[in-house]
């Protein structure tokens, strides 16, 4: 009798176990996801964590988990290693890791491809008010922080740098990440950030409360002239008033953020993901205002690597490819 009620507890706790799991999907998922995003200061890390809440949902058999990174040239390496499932990446980026260009130079990872395109991101160029920095032409000779090592901000930096006439050796470089960048420029421990995030950032958002902050311009002839040799990079202009003590228009330029996944994710997750996403966009809507603007139309523009096979389906179905 009494071996009969333990064996009826074991079998009512097991019974019990398995309904929690169910419903827990730390326990119930049969694989993990980890998502690579980039600084908590921006709009990559939320976005990360927004897709990893819609493949929990409605992607069964798995449980993702966004995390903070170095971004671009960071996450594609993480892919090639299969240490993440799902990255974000500038498009400059991966398509120089596609053909082993810059970063990647001699190796290139054929194995990446893309998910989705998502929204525009501007990279920025800001300094304290009172400082004597008033434009991307006075950088010489003053501590600038260029993105954390190996990001796809400090390609970029490097890039926009050049076009002024300017390298490491006419500055003193500092290799920061997006929240670091604008608690150096608080503290005065640099003379200007440059950033890549989506607007409005909360890092900057959060410096422009604290100190008067000036833009440094990138101008539309010298962005339409960038533009003209790279297209991935493409002008913008942040309206005034963005951000507190912002009195005029900021003239920048942009590229749209992507997700990219190693060649070798199953057909059907990929899928699948798309699905969760598009199928429920509102609720990543109500995260950041920027995210809005990740549409079926912006998702398939400017990839510079091939689909991966489940996006090649989903898009195909909906339309957007032929």
């Amino acid at each position: 009798m009494k071996r009969l009620f333990k064996t009826a507890a074991l079998v009512m706790f097991l019974a019990g176990f398995l309904a929690v799991g169910m419903n827990n999907p730390l326990l119930a998922a049969d694989e993990r996801l980890a998502i690579g995003t980039a600084s908590t200061g921006g709009t990559w890390y939320p976005l990360g964590g927004g897709v990893a809440s819609m493949i929990n949902k409605y992607v069964k058999g798995y449980y993702a988990a966004a995390h903070p990174s170095g971004a671009s040239i960071e996450n594609i390496r993480a892919i090639v290693k299969k240490q993440d499932a799902l990255s974000l990446s500038m498009p400059d980026t991966a398509f120089q890791a596609f053909n082993g260009q810059e970063a990647f130079a001699d190796k290139p990872t054929k194995e990446l491809r893309g998910l989705m395109a998502t929204y525009p991101i501007d990279i920025q160029f800001f300094a304290l008010a009172k400082g004597n920095v008033k434009s991307i032409k006075d950088l010489k000779g003053k501590k600038v922080a260029v993105g954390a090592p190996g990001s796809g901000t400090e390609a970029m930096a490097r890039y926009v740098l050049k076009v002024y006439g300017l390298t490491y050796d006419d500055i003193d470089e500092q290799f920061l990440s997006a929240t670091e960048t604008t608690q150096a420029l608080k503290d005065g421990n640099i003379d200007v950030g440059i950033v890549t995030l989506g607007t409005p950032a909360p890092a900057l958002m959060d410096l422009a409360t604290q100190r008067d902050i000036l833009f440094l311009d990138i101008e539309p002839a010298v962005a339409e002239k960038i533009n003209k040799d790279f297209p991935a990079y493409f002008p913008r202009t942040i309206v005034a008033g963005t951000y507190k003590g912002q009195d005029k228009p900021h003239h920048t330029l942009a590229w749209m953020g992507i997700f990219v996944v190693h060649q070798d994710m199953s057909e059907k997750l990929a899928y699948d993901i798309l699905s969760a996403v598009f199928d429920h966009k509102d609720e990543l809507d109500k995260i950041h205002a920027q995210f809005k603007n990740i549409t079926l139309d912006n998702a398939v523009k400017g990839m510079p690597v091939p689909l991966h096979p489940g996006a090649q389906k989903f898009f195909k179905e909906k339309g957007m490819i032929k």
